[in-house]
């Protein structure tokens, strides 16, 4: 168990993936003809009742081409990924300050005396793709959480 990433659908949270298991993957829809931005908020929440869980951060990795950015940094490709790790949602001129690839670093997850297995921490997700391409499913943009994993005492 470790830290666990959810999308909320109504009052359910539910989960998106474990650690490297991408059978449940992230899922936005895009017009391919006008192409453009679409914004999600995620959250993170530990499931692991023995750990809490510092230095968290997350990132947003292209699978295929990871360097320099490949898909994750705007100019590239046309598609592009930022984070923000704000509990409302970021406005249109707060994204244009976010730079396209950008690592977030997240609160800690419970701590020492508690492991803090309640708690959902939101983070927002914001994914634009090229106009005028054809119809795709694209995998290979992935979120990468790093942490520190600490004993509850």
């Amino acid at each position: 168990m470790a830290l666990v990433m959810y999308y909320k659908n109504g009052d359910e949270f539910v989960e998106i993936t474990r650690n490297t298991d991408l059978t449940g993957p992230i899922a936005t829809v895009h017009d391919g003809r006008e192409g453009g931005p679409v914004t999600t908020q995620l959250y993170i929440r530990n499931d692991e009742a023995t750990r809490w869980y510092s230095s968290v951060t997350i990132q947003p990795v292209d699978l295929v081409e990871a360097y320099p950015y490949g898909d994750v940094a705007y100019n590239e490709t046309g598609w592009g990924v930022k984070l923000s790790a704000d509990t409302e949602e970021p406005t249109l001129a707060e994204w244009d300050d976010i730079e396209w690839g950008n690592t977030i670093s997240m609160p800690n997850v419970g701590s020492a005396s508690s492991p803090d297995t309640n708690t959902y921490f939101p983070f927002w997700y914001y994914i634009t793709c090229p106009p005028n391409i054809d119809a795709i499913t694209k995998t290979d943009i992935v979120l990468r959480t790093g942490y520190t994993a600490n004993a509850v005492s």
